[in-house]
């Protein structure tokens, strides 16, 4: 589908589970919606690339490989990527819903972080690449454009799955689509970048240019004449130091990103706790509204825990110490109340058990009973595999009794197999839990015979990093090479035609050729050829030809000179033969045809030898 027409697909649903609820925009590369979670009921964040991009077949292969890794990223400050897959003619990603703004958006306003609050963020953001790291994934475009400040006062990176893609994607691609959220930063890029370099260490230098952004010590604004600060969160102890290392330009002296984060902290100690982030009025209703994700928004990222901030003052912290103190003794007042009337009873042991009968104990008892499905792969279906609260303890009736019961065998993801052999394709799907249902071949000018072009379940294509049930039976489609070449008509044709006309079905012609002498096919005139017309045979396939090298003729020789007996012997070598002999002499004159004359073979030759 062209990228013109995706703002028209508000209220689709995407692979029977997105709902897309709100058009959000568009880049060059993708459109992006507001969509509902059929399955689950959350919000999220849908990217929908173009078609031109989404066909490009090392940008599938790298976006498949690197969103199915992105997938299980679980950290409080990076994008939480949920799924991927296609949609028509287009590739997509699902993403959280983005409760904020970009950084570049922020800095655009005129807003900028003081030293505290970029170090606050440069601790999380560090963090979130770090685990990125971890992954095995290199982010390759931290910038204020891939930097959300959420509602809540927190920071996330985004993109995470984006930028090697189309890194990889056709040469003159990339300067056109840019990250597919707006046009690179490219200050903003390490230097050995520019070379084609791309390694962890590129994103810690991106992300020290990311943190002098967000004090406005780097330009991003389209309104450059912006004032920069002038107080720097280098120029404290601890961090400028790392921060110097940082931006190194060369890579093999440049931190890598657990000392930057380690740095960082070390500051905080020169710093008072700062303030969350507030978004200016302005900006807020730019930022997509929804349901959030409560883990998400609640979560800080857990190094921010470690941090030790300067403190505000000790009589601040001796009342903070009271506080706890007195509402220490309040709880346990309160909790030393036993009330009245309330019929309390024991908790038995119910893991283990069928949750038909948890579900009527739970009913004679009047408690509410609260049940959450968990995939197992080692417990049957409708077995109790967890309870809270734990046995012995005892629970008022109308009170909660919560249950994790199994629902059935856990999903498989399923694996990225574009690219491989059949036979390795097929043992990375069983390996998972799928079946291999069949190998399809399809012809393909390009792709190696054996590759697989395409991996298809129920009938719709899988690129792989999607959830699927134990069992689910998949279909290869393998490239079964080039379209076999049918061998064209080229007897009679001349030599020249002939090269032409297997050049343009991709058939070779065999050298050397083979000549005959024909009497009814012209010289150079295609007579025979080895394969014949309408045979299907692979492409490149040789092509032996015999052609005409015309009728045979003999040259009547020059015999003047010669004696009658001579001339004679001279026609016998040349396959001619002897007619009259003209005159009384014995010495030859001349001859009838003349010498030179081409005649076909035993043809006669008139001799004249006139007598002295």
């Amino acid at each position: 589908m062209p990228l013109d027409d995706l703002n028209e697909l508000t209220g689709r649903v995407l692979e029977d589970r997105y709902q897309l609820t709100d058009y959000l925009g568009h880049s060059q590369a993708a459109t992006e919606y507001a969509a509902n979670d059929l399955e689950t009921g959350e919000q999220v964040l849908i990217k929908i690339f173009g078609a031109s991009i989404s066909e490009d077949i090392e940008f599938s292969r790298h976006l498949a490989a690197d969103a199915t890794t992105s997938t299980s990223v679980l950290h409080p400050s990076v994008e939480r990527v949920h799924n991927w897959g296609r949609f028509q003619e287009s590739a997509y990603v699902v993403t959280e819903q983005r409760l904020g703004v970009t950084l570049k958006t922020f800095l655009d306003a005129g807003q900028f972080l003081n030293p505290a609050q970029t170090l606050k963020l440069g601790i999380e953001l560090g963090s979130g690449l770090e685990e990125l790291h971890r992954q095995g994934l290199c982010h390759g475009d931290i910038s204020p454009n891939n930097v959300i400040l959420r509602l809540d006062g927190s920071a996330k990176l985004s993109s995470i799955y984006l930028a090697n893609a189309l890194t990889a994607a056709e040469a003159g691609r990339l300067e056109l689509v840019g990250t597919g959220l707006e046009e690179r930063l490219h200050e903003f890029q390490a230097p050995e970048f520019r070379s084609g370099i791309h390694h962890r260490k590129a994103d810690v230098y991106s992300l020290a240019m990311t943190l002098r952004a967000a004090q406005g010590l780097v330009p991003v604004a389209s309104d450059s004449t912006k004032e920069s600060r002038r107080t720097e969160v280098s120029d404290f102890a601890y961090v400028k130091e790392v921060l110097e290392l940082a931006l190194t330009s060369d890579p093999d002296l440049r931190c890598d990103v657990k000392i930057l984060v380690e740095g960082l902290i070390g500051a905080a100690r020169d710093f008072a706790k700062p303030m969350p982030i507030e978004l200016p009025e302005s900006l807020v209703g730019q930022a997509s509204a929804g349901n959030s994700d409560r883990r998400s928004m609640l979560a800080a990222a857990p190094v921010i825990g470690q941090v030790r901030w300067r403190p505000a003052s000790r009589l601040g912290v001796s009342a903070i110490a009271v506080l706890i103190a007195l509402s220490a003794v309040a709880a346990w007042a309160v909790s030393s109340v036993r009330p009245q009337g309330v019929v309390s009873h024991e908790v038995a042991e119910y893991t283990g058990r069928t949750i038909g009968e948890v579900r009527a104990i739970a009913d004679s008892i009047s408690w509410v009973l609260d049940e959450d499905q968990i995939r197992t792969d080692e417990v049957p279906a409708g077995i109790v595999i967890a309870q809270r609260p734990e046995a012995g303890t005892r629970l008022s009736e109308g009170a909660m009794l919560v249950v994790e019961v199994a629902s059935g065998p856990r999903l498989r993801m399923t694996p990225v197999v574009l690219g491989l052999s059949t036979e390795a394709a097929s043992a990375r799907l069983v390996a998972k839990g799928f079946e291999v249902d069949l190998v399809q071949p399809l012809y393909d000018e390009i792709i190696s015979p054996g590759e697989v072009i395409k991996l298809t379940i129920d009938g719709e294509t899988a690129l792989g990093g999607s959830l699927r049930e134990p069992g689910t039976r998949a279909v290869l489609v393998v490239s079964g090479g080039p379209v076999p070449r049918s061998v064209p008509q080229l007897k009679g044709l001349d030599l020249r035609a002939a090269e032409r006309t297997l050049d343009s079905v991709q058939l070779t012609l065999a050298r050397p050729l083979t000549y005959e002498i024909s009497e009814s096919v012209p010289e150079g005139a295609v007579i025979r050829q080895s394969l014949i017309a309408g045979l299907l045979v692979d492409r490149s396939s040789l092509v032996s030809l015999t052609v005409s090298a015309g009728p045979d003729r003999r040259e009547v020789p020059d015999m003047r000179g010669l004696n009658v007996t001579e001339a004679r012997e001279r026609l016998t070598e040349v396959g001619l033969t002897l007619g009259d002999v003209t005159g009384e002499g014995e010495v030859v004159q001349a001859t009838e045809p003349a010498a030179g004359t081409m005649l076909a073979p035993n043809s006669a030759v008139v001799l004249w030898a006139p007598a002295d």
